[in-house]
């Protein structure tokens, strides 16, 4: 499978241009820890994890604001921004 990073700028252009005309420009974040597989076992569907870490949503957005002021952001920062992204669909799936 092949993904063109287009189709999931304007998803996400689209996705937050709804969230907003819905009134919402931010959230509250009213769980602060998650579970986290680690990278190289999350795709092997064959073998279940034995080890999981410990992510704090505090901690991922922090490090995406530092980021971004100092204009450091690269692609390893989409694992901060995809755990801000899913909570952000579980408090708003529609």
């Amino acid at each position: 499978m092949i993904v063109n990073l287009d189709v999931i700028e304007k998803a996400l252009t689209r996705i937050f241009s709804e969230l907003r005309s819905r009134g919402v420009d931010s959230f509250t974040v009213d769980a602060d820890f998650y579970w986290s597989i680690p990278s190289e076992k999350i795709y092997d569907p064959y073998t279940l994890p034995t080890e999981l870490n410990i992510g704090q949503l505090e901690e991922d957005y922090d490090v995406l604001v530092q980021m971004s002021n100092k204009d450091l952001l690269i692609g390893h920062n989409l694992k901060n921004v995809v755990v801000l992204l899913r909570y952000l669909s579980e408090k708003y799936p529609s």
